[in-house]
């Protein structure tokens, strides 16, 4: 069973793809796109899972202060979690 913090979590990354989709409506995919690979291969160096890596990236000096940024790599994250249709 989910914990809370595990709902709230899962909520606020599901917001941030719907508010990017919103955002960018018919460039989405593309936009997102560069997000996902980043995450993917951020996962793959340092051998995370797809949250662990979008936390990680989040907390860089370059992202940290980026709401934008941080928006798109949770969006990111929930499109290789569960991809749009």
């Amino acid at each position: 069973m989910a914990t809370e913090q595990q709902v709230k979590m899962a909520s606020k990354l599901y917001q941030c793809r719907d508010s990017a989709k919103k955002l960018f409506r018919e460039e989405y995919k593309e936009k997102i796109q560069w997000y996902v690979d980043v995450i993917k291969a951020w996962q793959e160096k340092h051998k995370l899972d797809v949250l662990q890596a979008v936390l990680q990236i989040c907390n860089t000096d370059s992202i940290k202060d980026d709401g934008m940024g941080t928006m798109m790599f949770m969006a990111g994250a929930v499109e290789i979690i569960e991809p749009s249709k």
